[in-house]
Order: structure tokens, then C-alpha cells, then sequence
């Protein structure tokens, strides 16, 4: 990930910049500073399977809680995580304890419950872990970050050591989300025994 040199941008200047930014790039604003990376627009067969998995198993959660008035999206989500640090991000699902947004600006206005990265290879540990403590700073609660290759999920909060879950552990998002727990295995009990991380995207 590449950091473009430019002086401290406002939302909007970013909205403007990301409506007219070239094919193949995507757009992040981190603490005011415009970052670049490539975009991909498509995804991974391994990558799509795990999405799917898990934004299926939210969605069964929410419609189950009558009382919750919040939204799950997915698919690089579009969101400004603090209105005071100016950081828009995509995430790969999130939940989020308001309704969906407007249309103006097109992006949810601070920081979901839950965020949720599924990594591919073009994912680096230093890029991951910066991720994971903008989002804890920025007031997330809960971040899980799914790994297709050795199959786990890793639940970050703040001011906690990480936890690291393997196949025979349950997924639970209590505190955040009452009642949800899921094996993991059910996340990727269908992908390949053996893959290496260059067929996993």
C-alpha cells in the first residue's frame, strides 16, 4: 500500500478525488492523508466463499433479533470511521448498530460494532495490523480477521490480548451481538484440505 504525498485532505476533498479517481485504483482517507492501492474487482473464489459464509450467518442473526435497528453490509464497505480523524475505509462486512446510511454522503458515518477482513494474499502483516488498530482507536469493538489459508478467525478488542480460533472453536460476538456464535468450521468447511496462499484469494 502506497501512500500518496499530499497535504491533509477534508471529507469531501476525498469524495471528489474517489469519484474521479482512474480504473484500478481505490481511494482511502486515513487520519486526513489520502492513501492508494490497488483495487480488485473481482475476488478470489476462496475469498468470495468466505464472505459469503459469514455475511449469510449475520444476516440469519439479525433478522432473529427483532429488536436490533442496526445493518450488516459487506463488499468493501464505504465508511467514514471518525468524523474528527477523517478516516474513510473500506471494510469487508461489517455490523453496524444504525440503519443503513443515505445516499449523501454514500458511505455509514462511524464506526460499526463488528468489522470483519478476510485476507488474500496480497494482504500484509504490517498492512493488517495497521488496519486493525485504526479500527480499535476509531471505536470498533469487536474485529475479526478470517484467514482462508490455515482456516481461523483472530477477535481483536481493545485492550485485550488477540484470540486466535481454530476449527473446533465458536465464533461468538457476544457483548456486541447477543446470541450470535457460530463454529468456524462453518466458515470454511467446504474449501480445500491443503491450498497454498497463492490459491487463495
Amino acid at each position: 500500500m502506497a501512500t500518496v504525498t499530499t497535504p491533509h485532505i477534508t471529507l469531501q476533498e476525498f469524495l471528489k478525488l474517489e469519484a474521479e479517481a482512474p480504473e484500478g485504483v481505490t481511494l482511502e482517507l486515513i487520519e486526513g492523508k489520502l492513501v492508494e492501492r490497488p483495487s480488485m474487482t473481482t475476488r478470489g473464489a476462496w475469498h468470495s466463499f468466505v464472505l459469503a459464509q459469514l455475511v449469510a450467518r449475520l444476516v440469519l442473526w439479525q433478522d432473529s433479533k427483532l429488536d436490533f435497528q442496526g445493518s450488516v453490509a459487506a463488499g468493501e464497505v464505504r465508511c467514514q470511521l471518525d468524523p474528527e480523524s477523517e478516516s474513510v475505509v473500506g471494510i469487508d462486512v461489517g455490523v453496524w448498530d444504525q440503519e443503513t446510511p443515505s445516499f449523501d454522503p454514500p458511505l455509514y458515518e462511524g464506526p460499526p460494532v463488528v468489522a470483519a477482513e478476510i485476507l488474500s494474499p496480497s494482504d500484509t502483516v504490517q498492512g493488517v495490523s495497521s488496519k486493525t488498530e485504526l479500527y480499535l482507536k476509531s471505536g470498533v469493538r469487536q474485529v475479526w480477521i478470517l484467514d482462508p489459508v490455515w482456516k481461523t478467525v483472530t477477535v481483536f478488542r481493545k485492550g485485550q490480548k488477540p484470540i486466535l480460533l481454530g476449527d473446533d472453536d465458536l465464533l461468538s460476538g457476544e457483548g456486541e451481538l447477543p446470541g450470535f456464535s457460530v463454529p468456524v468450521s462453518r466458515f470454511f468447511g467446504k474449501l480445500k484440505d491443503v491450498a497454498s496462499p497463492s490459491e487463495v484469494h
